[in-house]
């Protein structure tokens, strides 16, 4: 494809870079074949399955690939490249016949977006529908030593029953103060239009999640603390007869408040 030829060995480090510069006709095939795609998956997606050929191959090809993303590469926790392993497609092959290979960019861009899209549209209406809910905040580091943040919501459905949702796992850059903390719990909560409905924060001992929840947010460290030496249930914090629904933060003081949630 390309006109000049390379005589020194290995493989181009930066091949899409090059194929969009040099090659602008061949990228734009590319990128349009992996749009094509995801239209595809919108419609398996799609609640509308009257229209649906469930006899279609590409169908079944379809939903043999939902299958692997959401049950091997979600659940299992497997890497994404383990499906273009020579011996897992040799597996396909004895499954599924006529089931063509299928590349981890292809995943990547366009079905696990689209996995993300649906559960955070459910995670969504879940929240339209409660009044108040409680979070817990806490921070990760990984094997290369960054940071995460991590913000969970619980509440009580109409039905009576608990109800927990991982609605933010964010990249969490230096400084690692409580300003950032807070700058960061609020973007998630401003993205989920739930501030409003928030009634209790609750997170580990560290003195940057403190300074967090104390600045500029209502406290109540005296009931806190006499709630985690009693544990005693009539003694907890509810919320008030003349909540009027505007952002009522408590920074819940718990000394190894892992354990304790669990």
């Amino acid at each position: 494809m390309a006109s000049e030829k390379w005589n020194r060995r290995g493989t181009y480090s930066n091949f899409i870079k090059h194929l969009k510069r040099i090659h602008p006709n061949e990228y734009e095939r590319i990128v349009s074949s992996d749009a094509a795609y995801l239209s595809e998956e919108e419609n398996v997606f799609s609640n509308d399955r009257t229209t649906a050929d469930l006899g279609n191959i590409k169908y079944k090809q379809n939903q043999f690939i939902l299958s692997i993303t959401k049950n091997l590469i979600i659940k299992c926790g497997l890497p994404f490249n383990f499906v273009e392993h020579a011996s897992f497609r040799d597996f396909l092959k004895d499954c599924h016949l006529k089931f063509e290979p299928v590349s981890s960019r292809k995943l990547k861009r366009a079905v696990i977006p689209l996995l993300k899209n649906n559960v955070l549209k459910t995670i969504h209406e879940a929240l339209n529908n409660i009044n108040h809910l409680t979070l817990t905040v806490d921070g990760w580091c990984d094997r290369r030593c960054r940071s995460f943040l991590g913000v969970t919501c619980h509440f009580i459905d109409s039905k009576m029953i608990p109800q927990a949702y991982l609605i933010d796992f964010l990249r969490f850059r230096s400084p690692h103060n409580g300003e950032s903390i807070l700058r960061l719990t609020e973007d998630v909560l401003n993205r989920f239009n739930v501030k409003e409905k928030v009634f209790k924060i609750i997170t580990d001992n560290a003195s940057s999640m403190i300074n967090a929840y104390k600045f500029g947010l209502f406290t109540d460290e005296e009931d806190d603390a006499f709630d985690y030496q009693t544990h005693s249930i009539s003694n907890t914090n509810s919320l008030p007869d003349d909540y009027d629904g505007k952002l009522y933060l408590i920074f819940y003081h718990i000394q190894f408040a892992e354990s304790e949630l669990q």
